[in-house]
């Protein structure tokens, strides 16, 4: 069993201390700074920038009706703090193949993150998480700009890019992203695009998600010429990248 959960707790205990020296990150905060800089408070402290929890989980063999319900036991309580903004959770389209599950909590920023992680009743369902799986890998992204296309929606079909950049070559592949998103993000068959850097800077370093109205506009996308063109060149511009499509589930859907 793989599992990266508690080094991501240790990580982010360990930058709540250094930030507010307690519990609660935000409130410290927000008690430590002077009146006058309550309009500056949340940038000067922390960039309020969108950050997002991303699993990839194997099911035990012949055990995903069982994580199944585990997870049907602990949704409510997942989503019952401010801190998180959205859950989502996904099967791979191809049920053979890993990650079997993609599961997504996003936040609004590092310090959202930190004090959702925080909680008791979080941190006891995420240590518990390895118990019900075969398989799991946690990573911390940080949103970039580098497109621009976001129709909102619980859009049914994601697809996804985990790039890891050559060496050195990072900036010469964000250039090479800058040259080709206005063709990326045209197609009326994506709804939306989203690009992350692994907060970390370990592997994957970037995740890029594509999504969807069906698998047919998936489909659609994918086999049109000048996105072929650049997957194509994906070989040359990363030191490696992995592809999946996901399907949405409706473990977390409550809104």
């Amino acid at each position: 069993m793989t599992s990266k959960l508690g080094s991501l707790f240790f990580i982010l205990t360990v930058a709540l201390i250094a930030l507010t020296g307690c519990e609660r990150a935000q409130k410290v905060v927000m008690d430590a700074m002077p009146p006058e800089d309550d309009t500056i408070m949340e940038d000067s402290m922390v960039e309020a920038t969108p950050m997002k929890i991303v699993l990839l989980i194997d099911y035990p063999e012949g055990g995903k009706d069982a994580y199944v319900e585990w997870v049907r036991s602990v949704a409510p309580t997942l989503q019952a703090f401010e801190e998180v903004r959205r859950i989502r959770s996904y099967d791979n389209q191809d049920p053979t193949m890993s990650p079997n599950r993609l599961v997504e909590y996003e936040f609004d920023s590092f310090l959202d993150m930190a004090a959702y992680l925080n909680r008791p009743e979080i941190a006891e369902i995420m240590s518990d998480l390895p118990n019900h799986a075969s398989d799991v890998s946690l990573y911390t992204f940080i949103q970039r700009s580098d497109y621009s296309k976001s129709e909102e929606g619980n859009w049914p079909v994601k697809g996804v890019l985990l790039i890891d950049y050559p060496l050195g070559g990072k900036q010469a592949y964000l250039e090479w992203i800058d040259s080709v998103s206005s063709i990326t993000v045209g197609p009326p068959q994506l709804k939306t695009i989203a690009s992350y850097d692994n907060y970390y800077g370990e592997s994957p370093h970037r995740l890029v998600e594509f999504e969807f109205a069906n698998s047919e506009d998936s489909t659609t996308y994918g086999e049109l010429e000048d996105i072929k063109a650049i997957e194509a060149e994906l070989d040359v511009r990363t030191g490696s990248w992995t592809q999946h499509t996901f399907e949405l589930r409706s473990d977390y859907i409550n809104e």
